[in-house]
This record gives structure tokens, C-alpha cells and sequence, in this order.
């Protein structure tokens, strides 16, 4: 049975009991700089996992963390990369692929330890340009990008060490092209005997906070699948932690568009006239939806999506916010829908069915709102995508037994999928239409009709797929905008779903 996509609010860093909060952020006010603190050169030893087999490969971290903080204030880790020396066996067999160069992303756990208290941050989205290979036995990526701040609530000697390392390599042929595979996913732990410590940090008590007025951090709440629940409510002085996107970002996004409600009932506002600045870019987008009565997810994707950005931009001065209008269409095979996804799943909870279900979209393009608040500082966006679709099921099986559903078996009516994300500018963090990021909703599936070949088992399929509570989650590439290919993020690479 296939994994069901995780329904949560937990952010990319893990939350746990404890002092210390780990946040996005790359300029906060207040933070304890890193301008002025020492050099970091650390090399790590790492073992890493190619399909070629377990090489070793050592990643030296540089970048500068203060060697000083402040309980309560953020400490800032400035100019992060890391140079990772491939080894000539897996040089080797990129080569082997046809790939003439390769650009990776790297995602570094790095783990927090105040005390006896400890938490774990994403330093993700590392980014390292392509790099030749051709004639090459070894080859050396350089990774950057902001990583995220760290405040410890209490004094006393922190440390940061490097733990599991991940990296996604895109190989490029000679023309640019992605080979095949299009994506290889390398997970590295550190090797026996390895010191992944990177700094330490002597947090001072903040001014006018005596000693022993933290209080007790209560005991992690376990979840299924070994993770821990967001405390529901910290005590005064413990310990929190919390991820890449901003906190509570549900509940931004919702007060947010409260917000926007609010306003159009009140003064009459003073939009410019819609601006037309249509942009041509195009991006990959991947993810999971749950079949809730099935019981399971099936893999959306990775399906090459086309988009016009700023179809129309709305400045409203009155109100302090922008709008931006896009559209985007699917692509694949010279059809507007995704690929073809295969799921196998429980019906009625107890009986295995493997099904191939196609997307097509209908309609017009996909419709992308983008609202911004100009007068917060942190430039918050709240986007919403709205599009339909025509879903097809073809290639059943139940029970290992092929069920001929023939070659019209879809819903009776589109599908209509509407998924929301939120981000902010300053520091970026969450979804922004121009950076990619997660986005999620729920999927109503609909009847279905003209399904079976020498019986209509319409009324089957319905029973078994159709309602609602279907979770999905899907993930964007940044957009490659065709205008600049010379970004890094052209060409258009494929996201790593998550779940």
C-alpha cells in the first residue's frame, strides 16, 4: 500500500523541548551578526550513498557564526557554502550517463545543543552551479544560500555541529539537457569518529533576567512515524523550535486573507488599472495526494508546467497591497495534463488495487493570485492556484485480478483544485510564486462515469474513490524565467516532492 501524504503543521526543522528557536531569517533586527566573527573553514567527513555504491567524501563548511549571543536574540550564521570534492567513482558514473556537467542542491541537518536541551535545523536549499566533468576524475561543487538564525533562550555554551548531509544532482548533457535520470538523491551520515562540530556560541543572560527563571521544558509529544508534535504551549522561558517557514503560517495565511475581506468592506480603495506584464517562464512541480477512502497517496509528477507571469499587476496604494495575476498549463506529451501517476492502494481496507490515473487539465490556464502586504517589513504573500481537471483511471487491477474499466472510465464532471501558500520577502521564506516552495488543499473527487468494458462498474469506482478529504500537497522548482536564462535556475529543474 502506498505511503499517505503527512497532514501537518510541523515545519522543516524538527520542534522539540528546549531553549533555543531556529527560524528563516537573513537579515532580523537585532540579530547578533556574524560580520565581525571569525572565519569558519570545517571540514566534515561524510559517507555518502551513489547508486555506484558507499563512497567517502569529506564537505568543508565555511561561512562566519558568532562566537557571541544574547539569550533571546537571534545569532546569525552569514555567508554559508559548502565545497563538496565528488569522488572520481561517481564522476564517473555521471559521465557514464552522458552527463557533461552537474549542479546540486544540498540540504545540511545541523543540530543545536544548549545544555542538556537539543534541536535539529534544515540549512536546505544549498545551491551549487553546474560544473563541468567532461575529462574530469574529480570534481568539486560549491553550495550556498541563506540558512537560518538561531536563538537560545537561556545563557550558556552552545555548540553547532553538522550532521546527516543530502544531495540532489542534476546531470546536464552537453546541450543542457537533463539526462536520464534527470535527478540522482545522495544521502551522506557522517563517518565513524567524525567531529561535525562547527562553532560554539557563549549566549550571555539577557539584561534584567536573573538566573533560574526558565522553567522546565515539557517531554517532547510523540507522533506516528517517529516525529514530535509542536508543543501546544511553551512555558515562560523554554525552549522552542521552529522551521524555514514562518511560524504559525496557517495562521497568517488566514489572517491574511481576513485582512483583504476586511478592507474591500471598508473605504472605497484606489487600484491602479491592472498593468500588463506578461513574462514567459516555466518550472516542474511534484507531490502526493491522499485517496482517502483508499487509504493511501499516489506520486503527482514531476509534470513541466508553463507559466505567464504578471498577466496583470494591481497596485492599490489605498490599501498597501499589490496583486499579481499569472497563469500556467501543464505540459506533457503534447497534452495539457501531468503524467501518468500509478498508486496502489486498499480498497475497502482490505483489498489491494493498483490503478494508472491521468490529469487532465480543463478550462482555461491555471489561475495564480498573488497578494502582497507592502506595508509589513517582512513583505508577506499569500498566493492561491486555482485549476480543474478531467481524472481518468485506466489499468485497474484488484486482488492481482485486471478489472477492464475500458478507455473512458473519468469523473462526471472536472475536478476543481484550489491550493494555497504562504511566504514572506524579507527574510524569504515559505512559497513565493518566483522561488517555488509547498503548497497545499484538499481535493473533492466526483462521480464516475463510462467506466467497464463488458459491465459499467461505475458505480464501483465511485464507491470506493469518490468524496472528499483528500489531502495534497504539492511542491514548485523556482521558476526558470525565460528572459534570464542565465539563472541558476534555468533550465527549469524537478523538485523533490514532500510529504
Amino acid at each position: 500500500m502506498a505511503a499517505r501524504v503527512r497532514r501537518t503543521t510541523r515545519h522543516s526543522s524538527r520542534f522539540a523541548a528546549g531553549s533555543i528557536l531556529i527560524a528563516a531569517a537573513t537579515f532580523l533586527p537585532g540579530a547578533e551578526s556574524a560580520a565581525d566573527a571569525p572565519g569558519l573553514e570545517v571540514p566534515v567527513d561524510y559517507t555518502c550513498r551513489f547508486p555506484s555504491g558507499s563512497h567517502a567524501m569529506t564537505a568543508v563548511i565555511t561561512g562566519s557564526i558568532p562566537a557571541d549571543g544574547t539569550a533571546g536574540r537571534p545569532v546569525e550564521p552569514r555567508d554559508i557554502a559548502l565545497a563538496l570534492e565528488l569522488p572520481a567513482p561517481a564522476v564517473a558514473e555521471l559521465a557514464g550517463l552522458g552527463a557533461g556537467s552537474v549542479s546540486a542542491r544540498a540540504d545540511l541537518t545541523v543540530v543545536h545543543t544548549l545544555g542538556d536541551e537539543t534541536a535539529t535545523a534544515n540549512w536546505s536549499g544549498l545551491s551549487a552551479s553546474a560544473q563541468g566533468i567532461t575529462g574530469q576524475e574529480q570534481v568539486t561543487l560549491h553550495a550556498e544560500g541563506s540558512v537560518p538564525t538561531a536563538t537560545f533562550g537561556s545563557a550558556g555554551t552552545a555548540t553547532l555541529s553538522a550532521s546527516d548531509l543530502t544531495l540532489f544532482l542534476s546531470p546536464l548533457q552537453e546541450d543542457g539537457s537533463p539526462t536520464e535520470p534527470a535527478a540522482i538523491e545522495v544521502e551522506c551520515g557522517l563517518t565513524d569518529g567524525s567531529d561535525g562540530t562547527l562553532a560554539t556560541v557563549v549566549v550571555a543572560e539577557a539584561e534584567g533576567e536573573g538566573e533560574g527563571e526558565g522553567a522546565e521544558a515539557e517531554p517532547e509529544k510523540p507522533v506516528e512515524n517517529g516525529g514530535t508534535a509542536e508543543p501546544e504551549e511553551a512555558a515562560p522561558g523554554a525552549p522552542r523550535i521552529e522551521g524555514r517557514l514562518p511560524a504559525g503560517a496557517r495562521e497568517k495565511l488566514e489572517a491574511a486573507r481576513q485582512d483583504v475581506e476586511a478592507l474591500a468592506d471598508g473605504p472605497d480603495p484606489c487600484p491602479f488599472p491592472p498593468i500588463p506584464l506578461p513574462t514567459p517562464a516555466d518550472t516542474y512541480v511534484a507531490g502526493y495526494t491522499n485517496v482517502e477512502k483508499m487509504d493511501g497517496a499516489a506520486l503527482l509528477g514531476p509534470a513541466h508546467l508553463n507559466v505567464t507571469l504578471m498577466k496583470e499587476y494591481i497596485p492599490d496604494p489605498c490599501t498597501s497591497t499589490f496583486k499579481v495575476l499569472s497563469e500556467a498549463e501543464f505540459e506533457y506529451g503534447g497534452r495539457r495534463q501531468l503524467p501518468p501517476a500509478q498508486g496502489t492502494f486498499l480498497t475497502y481496507g482490505f483489498m489491494p488495487t493498483t490503478a494508472t490515473m491521468e490529469l487532465i487539465q480543463v478550462g482555461g490556464p491555471a489561475q495564480i493570485e498573488s497578494v502582497s502586504v507592502t506595508s509589513d517589513p517582512a513583505m508577506p504573500e499569500y498566493t492561491t492556484v486555482t485549476a480543474e481537471f478531467d481524472l481518468r483511471i485506466r489499468d485497474v487491477e484488484v486482488n492481482g485480478v485486471p478489472l477492464d474499466v475500458g478507455a473512458g472510465c473519468h469523473t462526471v464532471k472536472p475536478i476543481k483544485q484550489t491550493l494555497h501558500a504562504f511566504g514572506t520577502g524579507n527574510p524569504p521564506s515559505g512559497y513565493t510564486v518566483n522561488r517555488g516552495g509547498s503548497m497545499d488543499g484538499e481535493t473533492y473527487i466526483p462521480a464516475f462515469t463510462g467506466c467497464g468494458a463488458d459491465e459499467d462498474v461505475s458505480s464501483l469506482l465511485t464507491s470506493s474513490i469518490s468524496g472528499g478529504g483528500n489531502y495534497i500537497k504539492i511542491t514548485q522548482a523556482p521558476l526558470c524565467v525565460l528572459n534570464d536564462t542565465a539563472s541558476v535556475d534555468c533550465p527549469a529543474k524537478k523538485p523533490t516532492p514532500e510529504r
